[in-house]
């Protein structure tokens, strides 16, 4: 049965790719005929490992999916249904590079806690939220 929002797919390309991979994704969904909920993973194909060894994420990066994934939705008549981040509501976490909190490398080791995958701390967590909404359709922002 072709029933809304019991298929979600998870797309997690990685910042610089999802041009290239997306669109044609949307596409044979779209020809197949089954509704789909699109989700926008921006953390797992942004993971790296910083010189000195930490598996970490670069903020940049991930907004920059966010964004991509947010404008291939919306030129192909799409629409981005959901978003993930790995994230704490610890604010003194390094395990994710920049942000406005300015993590760097060396920085990862003050407060690395992670076991498994970094996640955005408070801070670069709000700086998320306000990038997504910032990128987001607004009936003021069409109307300029």
């Amino acid at each position: 049965q072709k029933e809304e929002g019991r298929v979600v797919i998870i797309t997690r390309y990685g910042a610089g790719k999802v041009e290239e991979l997306l669109s044609g994704h949307i596409k044979a969904v779209k020809e197949s005929g089954i509704p789909v909920v699109w989700q926008c993973d921006a953390v797992h194909g942004n993971g790296i490992t910083a010189s000195n060894k930490y598996k970490t994420r670069k903020m940049d990066d991930i907004l920059k999916e966010i964004v991509e994934v947010m404008e291939v939705h919306k030129k192909n008549g799409s629409v981005l249904g959901g978003l993930h981040l790995e994230l704490t509501g610890q604010p003194t976490v390094t395990e994710c590079l920049g942000g406005a909190c300015g993590i760097t490398e060396e920085g990862l080791k003050r407060n690395y806690e992670t076991y498994c995958d970094p996640r955005l701390n408070y801070s670069q967590a709000i700086e998320a939220a306000f990038a997504l909404a910032n990128a987001m359709p607004s009936a003021k922002r069409a109307r300029k």
